[in-house]
């Protein structure tokens, strides 16, 4: 069964918040928010995905790469282990994250046709979070909470294409996952 990338979502529990906007993020904001999460989303995806030296495991600028970016690795993880000790992260919220869609549990939920702007942050080598302009479009019970259930507003192209990449990512780890188990 072939699965449509539009249709998959990234399913994690992330550090979240969220804030009220009055209405539509200005077109500068907006322009710079969507430029923002694109880098964020790009530099996400490298720290998911090691250095691939296709086949040339034995040459040594191959190894010497390997070995720079695992040190820049383990910087990176110590700076994002820094930056968390200056700046707490906010609680972890299950969430469900498409290109066009986010979705979340909160036990003080906003009120539909709320417009927000949702800090997620991804990453814990990555202290700085994924924003994302939404509306709230409905509400749901859900255990002893409510799932949000927002569209994502106004974001470009190059973000939803982000997006639907990193859920494509964690589907295919699952699957791979799943294989190596046997199931």
């Amino acid at each position: 069964m072939r699965v449509a990338m539009s249709e998959l979502q990234y399913h994690e529990r992330v550090p979240m918040s969220w804030r009220a906007l009055a209405g539509p993020l200005a077109e500068v904001e907006a322009d710079r928010l969507a430029r923002d999460n694109e880098r964020l989303l790009r530099q996400f995806a490298s720290l998911e995905s090691p250095l691939e030296s296709g086949g040339e495991e034995d040459a040594p600028p191959a190894r010497h790469l390997q070995v720079l970016e695992a040190r820049l690795q383990l910087m990176a993880e110590l700076l994002g282990e820094l930056l968390a000790q200056a700046r707490p992260l906010p609680p972890r919220h299950p969430i469900w994250l498409s290109g066009r869609t986010l979705a979340w549990i909160d036990h003080q939920p906003p009120q539909p046709g709320a417009r927000l702007l949702v800090e997620l942050f991804l990453h814990e080598s990555l202290p700085r979070p994924l924003r994302l302009p939404v509306r709230v479009e409905r509400l749901s019970a859900e255990g002893d909470g409510t799932r949000v259930h927002t569209e994502l507003d106004g974001v470009t192209e190059g973000v939803v294409e982000q997006l639907e990449k990193l859920a494509f990512r964690q589907h295919r780890r699952f699957i791979a996952s799943r294989r190596g188990r046997g199931g």
